[in-house]
């Protein structure tokens, strides 16, 4: 392992395994209806995201990533290579039958840890820092599906990240009495898109970030008309105040979501692994 590795590291890899498997299969079905032109479109697409794939793979040798239900993520897909892929076209279009509700148990299984994949980046490099031991139960557990029954001293000074984490990637949990244990607790946080991925933000400063991104949107597009508006004519000076007005404003609201989601942004940070 060279350069620091980050827990969006871990969930790109995430991301872009689900991508390959979707697009090798979107692949083998054009195949079969015997579209060569868009099969080698496609072909052209699993080229550059595997290219990115073998990066980070290569970047973060040394370090299993692990899955949420992993263990039923691969029961399942071991049920899928079994079938004949004529029998899967059929059962996609069909949306019904056995075989159609194992393909959507293991999609939303997979739809769910992409979503969270940058919680489960923190959780595997937060076993990453404890002894092998600690480590392996932590996997165990995760792939099984639910939070470690395990003493939170032995996370050290990430406990509550690890909790934290463990929780927003749909495995309840809490610590009492010195122990991390599985909790149907409703979480502390709210998830919330922006950029195209997940972020956790306390719930009471839930209202205040809504409110402010509809803001942000609103004067957003008030800055690109007046951005275009500024393409074609000369603006008057009122109009110049006017727009610097909207400049200001934005900036001004892009700072209430930084502070907002600073605390987020810094557990990534804090969990890069050297």
């Amino acid at each position: 392992m060279g350069n620091k590795v980050s827990p969006r590291d871990i969930g790109g890899l995430i991301e872009l395994r689900k991508k390959v498997a979707e697009l090798r299969y979107k692949r083998g079905y054009a195949l079969r209806k015997g579209d060569q032109a868009s099969a080698k479109e496609i072909s052209d697409e699993i080229s550059g995201a595997e290219a990115k794939m073998a990066s980070l793979l290569k970047k973060t040798e040394g370090i299993e990533a692990y899955l949420p239900f992993q263990a039923r993520i691969e029961e399942l897909g071991a049920e899928m290579v079994k079938q004949k892929e004529e029998d899967v076209d059929a059962a996609l279009r069909a949306k019904s039958g056995d075989l159609y509700k194992m393909l959507g148990e293991r999609g939303k299984l997979l739809r769910a840890n992409v979503e969270a994949r940058n919680e489960i980046g923190k959780l595997v490099l937060i076993g990453m820092t404890v002894a092998p031991e600690v480590r392996a139960k932590l996997a165990e557990a995760v792939k099984a599906g639910k939070a470690p029954d395990m003493e939170a001293a032995a996370f050290g000074p990430n406990a509550g990240k690890l909790v934290a984490a463990l929780n927003r990637a749909g495995l309840g949990c809490k610590v009492a009495e010195g122990k991390i244990v599985p909790s149907g607790e409703k979480w502390e946080e709210e998830k919330v898109v922006l950029n195209n991925s997940h972020v956790w933000i306390p719930r009471q400063s839930l209202d205040k970030y809504r409110e402010n991104e509809v803001e942000m949107e609103k004067v957003g597009v008030r800055l690109q008309i007046k951005n275009a508006e500024k393409q074609v004519k000369n603006f008057s000076d009122e109009e110049k105040k006017e727009f610097e007005g909207l400049q200001s404003k934005y900036l001004g609201l892009m700072k209430v979501r930084k502070e907002i989601t600073a605390a987020y942004e810094q557990e990534i940070t804090d969990l890069e692994l050297h």
